[in-house]
C-alpha cells in the first residue's frame, strides 16, 4: 500500500485516514497564518507556487524530538505534488496509514491528521517548516514575521529571532536542486528535527 501511495496521489485517495481528527481549515485568500512561537506568527503564501515548474516528489521522513517531558523518533514516506493553484502533501506511516493530508489552495487550506500523529509536530508548522525548507527565499522572507529573519548560505539556511539574535532553526538542502537529496530542518525553538530524503518523480 505505501508503494502504491508513492506512485501517485490518486492512489492515496482510496485510502481512508484513520482515527482521522476534525480537519482544521483555513478559508478565505487572505494570509494564512501559522503561529510559530509566542506571539510569532508565519504567513503563507496566498497562492501555494508562484512558479512555472511542477513539483511531484517522493520523499522519506525521520522526525526526532527530544524536549522536557519525551523525546521520540517517527518515520514516515511521503509525497508532494505542488502546481501554481494547488499543493497536496500526504505522510503515510510506515504500516501504511495515512498520518497527514494537506491540501492547499488559494481559497483554503485543509489539513487532516490521525489523531495517534505525534503531538510534537503540529501540523500547521510542520506545513510551515516545508515552506522554510524548499520555498525560493523571496517567499520565505515574505511569510516571516518582522521580528525574524532569514539568511542563505551555501546549503543552509538559518532563521533567527532578531531581537534576541537567537537561531530558531537552521536548514540544510541541497545546492543544486533542493527537490532531489537530502534536507534537514533542525528546530532550536522546540528541540526537533526533520530529516527528508527527496526523489523527483515528475518527467
Amino acid at each position: 500500500m505505501i508503494l502504491a501511495c508513492m506512485i501517485g496521489l490518486s492512489a492515496c485517495e482510496t485510502m481512508n485516514l484513520p482515527q482521522v481528527t476534525l480537519p482544521d481549515v483555513f478559508s478565505g485568500n487572505a494570509g494564512h497564518k501559522v503561529a510559530l512561537a509566542d506571539g510569532l506568527e508565519f504567513t503563507l503564501p496566498t497562492a501555494p507556487w508562484d512558479e512555472d515548474e511542477t513539483i511531484d516528489v517522493a520523499q522519506q521522513v525521520e522526525a526526532t524530538w527530544n524536549n522536557q517531558t519525551q523525546s521520540g523518533t517517527a518515520t514516515f514516506q511521503g509525497r508532494i505534488n505542488i502546481q501554481p493553484d494547488r499543493a497536496r502533501i500526504v505522510l503515510i506511516d510506515d504500516l501504511g496509514r495515512r498520518a497527514v493530508e494537506i491540501d492547499w489552495t488559494a481559497k483554503q487550506i485543509i489539513i487532516q491528521n490521525a489523531n495517534w500523529f505525534p503531538q510534537e509536530f503540529d501540523t500547521k508548522r510542520l506545513l510551515a517548516d516545508i515552506v522554510m525548507t524548499y520555498w525560493p527565499l523571496d517567499a520565505v522572507e515574505d511569510a516571516l514575521p518582522d521580528n525574524m529573519s532569514v539568511h542563505e548560505g551555501f546549503g543552509e539556511r538559518t532563521i533567527r529571532l532578531d531581537d534576541t539574535g537567537r537561531k530558531y532553526a537552521t536548514i540544510e538542502h541541497p545546492i543544486k536542486d533542493v527537490w532531489q537529496g537530502q534536507a534537514i530542518l533542525k528546530n532550536q525553538q522546540f528541540n526537533y528535527r526533520i530529516k527528508i530524503n527527496s526523489i523527483r518523480t515528475g518527467n
